[in-house]
């Protein structure tokens, strides 16, 4: 298996490349087994084959991806490859496990056993990925510049200085990050030679990127001097000497490489247009992208089309609310109202995180109707480091794990004033309850599961169920107020016309003043806002901002089925069980599960 990290590193722990096409309606993703009677050896021999190729793919995960050391609290021995190399040896590495894959019979599998065949027979299919997929990404753009350093900070955040041989260690990490600077310059360099250009309109954020990284890494590198007590005094000295002139010759000066390349001269050859279908194998690239981030087979112009029907289904169901509250003017006035009506606006983080907690007061009571089980780790809010806000929109939700076993949503209490909590029930629904923190809780409970499907996001899986979870207080009646329902509108519009823009810039000709316009005609977001995000959907992230609704779409797609088909047997906790309980996972692959669900519930 790969994980195009170069991409998708921001969307998920391991979003992965080499997804192929959604499986048919009662038929498994890929189905390599024959229809002969199946014996009980079959089945052991089946079932060992298969978790000892899902215990080697975890294995090559631990190798390759420091974010999971990390997490697992193993030593880092070294940071991430960027290079084409490492990109085909990714690729390769899809191709021994498919091979591996088609020796094992898929119809001795059951349970557990069988979604891990299908989610690595899905994510190891071969797709036609090839050297296009690496050298259209831009790996320097603001978006992913800094998370080609983050988890290598912390990384070196937590490395041990205990002893000289930890120190020197600590020196060649620091020289690994700085080959990833060169790698970065190299690639932009190989680009330059096919003719590959970041549009002009994404170079300003992406310089000011580079040079805010530039002032600021080395003090993030530099050690404090109480980290390097046990050290002697002349190995104090020789570390902080050897680092200094790392930081100046290779960080520094790679950084100086870096913003030569992306100069003047780079800028007069960059193109005006965005989208990758400008590119040579631009088009093709991005389609097999749209599968990666959407698990689905969809096609731009499909994705194009349903979310111009999402946007006008929102659209009326958003006027019958400013009409049921005798609003006479626009969308856009109604917005601006609500974004500055005092009744929305928190006084201080205290009112903020109340608010929060109330709305998830209102649906605790409800949980037991509409779940089965809950996860075991307890939940709660928290302010982000004041520090922090600045830099973030919004907030985040931090999962459970052994130092901090409580899930968390960390919310953004800065500029008050600015900042409407119309939509707050839709947000904390979505990122903690029933959302985010019932995934990422009752997944990482299970124990049951491989390791790499306990450490696995699907971005499309774990957004769409997000999403999901935030519409499900619309039956339950917690959106009290027409103006609460409102805001929850105003989340589900804007992720229906990132369906829109993203495919209109990408595939289908639409310049970015034209995605541009489009997203102020009915997002919320400010135009500083609406312009970051445009050039993320078009030079940064193509196709990522397509997950969110997509998964949404299917999930109640899988539900709809069921209910229509199961009628008076359906149960919507079961299905709720059927779609948690054994985590993420390509849609396709959860579409069949749903499938032998309804099969063995209408039998």
């Amino acid at each position: 298996m790969k994980i195009h990290r170069h991409l998708f590193f921001v969307s998920a722990i391991l979003v992965t490349l080499l997804l192929g096409a959604c499986a048919q309606k009662q038929k498994s993703p890929v189905s390599l087994a024959t229809d002969a009677k199946i014996t009980n050896s079959d089945k052991l021999q089946a079932t060992k084959a298969l978790r000892t190729l899902a215990d080697d793919v975890w294995v090559d995960y631990l190798e390759h991806y420091t974010y999971l050391r990390l997490q697992e609290g193993l030593l880092i021995e070294r940071f991430e490859d960027w290079t084409l190399q490492e990109y085909r040896r990714e690729l390769r590495q899809a191709q021994k496990y498919r091979a591996r894959l088609k020796e094992i019979n898929s119809l001795a599998l059951s349970g557990d056993d069988l979604i891990t065949y299908e989610i690595l027979a899905f994510q190891n299919q071969d797709d036609g990925s090839n050297d296009d997929d690496y050298w259209l990404v831009f790996d320097i753009t603001a978006y992913q510049a800094p998370f080609a350093f983050q988890t290598n900070l912390q990384a070196l955040e937590t490395q041990s200085l205990a002893s000289d041989s930890d120190a020197q260690h600590y020196l060649k990490l620091v020289g690994e990050l700085a080959d990833i600077i060169d790698q970065l310059v190299a690639k932009v360099e190989g680009q330059i030679e096919r003719g590959i250009y970041l549009p002009k309109p994404a170079l300003p954020s992406t310089r000011l990127t580079w040079e805010g990284m530039q002032s600021g890494l080395p003090s993030a590198i530099r050690v404090d001097d109480k980290r390097l007590e046990a050290l002697s005094v002349e190995q104090q000295s020789q570390f902080n000497k050897a680092l200094e002139l790392l930081i100046e010759n290779r960080i520094t000066g790679g950084f100086d490489r870096l913003l030569a390349v992306i100069g003047e001269e780079y800028e007069a050859s960059a193109p005006e247009t965005v989208g990758l279908a400008q590119y040579p194998n631009g088009l093709e690239v991005y389609k097999r992208w749209v599968r990666t981030m959407t698990t689905l087979d969809l096609s731009p112009e499909k994705i194009h089309q349903r979310g111009k029907a999402a946007v006008e289904d929102i659209s009326q169901r958003m006027e019958a609310i400013r009409v049921q509250l005798g609003f006479e003017g626009t969308a856009q006035e109604f917005l601006l109202h609500l974004k500055t009506d005092p009744r929305f606006i928190a006084a201080d983080a205290a009112d903020v995180e109340k608010r929060y907690l109330e709305y998830v007061h209102r649906i605790e009571p409800k949980l037991g109707e509409y779940f089965k089980s809950q996860p075991k780790a307890p939940y709660g809010i928290k302010r982000l480091p004041p520090g922090a806000e600045e830099g973030m929109t919004y907030g985040y939700y931090d999962g459970p794990k052994a130092s901090q076993p409580v899930g968390y949503y960390y919310y953004n209490a800065s500029n008050l004033p600015e900042r409407s909590m119309v939509w707050a029930g839709s947000l904390i629904y979505h990122e903690l309850l029933p959302g985010h923190h019932f995934h990422i809780a009752t997944q990482d409970e299970n124990k049951a599961l491989q390791k790499f499907r306990q450490n696995s996001l699907d971005t499309a899986y774990t957004e769409g169920w997000a999403e999901y979870a935030a519409s499900l207080p619309i039956e339950m009646g917690l959106y009290e107020t027409p103006e609460e329902l409102y805001g929850r509108y105003i989340g589900e519009i804007f992720l229906a016309a990132r369906l829109v823009v993203d495919t209109g810039m990408n595939a289908l000709g639409w310049s970015l003043e034209e995605a541009r316009e489009y997203m102020a005609k009915y997002a919320i977001q400010s135009q500083t806002e609406i312009a970051s995000e445009t050039l993320r959907y078009s030079t940064s992230m193509p196709a990522q901002a397509l997950a969110y609704r997509i998964g949404y779409e299917k999930i109640w797609e899988l539900r709809r089925h069921a209910e229509a088909t199961l009628g008076d047997k359906f149960d919507i906790r079961d299905f709720h069980d059927i779609v948690l309980s054994d985590g993420s996972k390509p849609l396709a692959v959860l579409e069949a599960k749903v499938e032998r669900y309804i099969a063995a519930t209408r039998d």
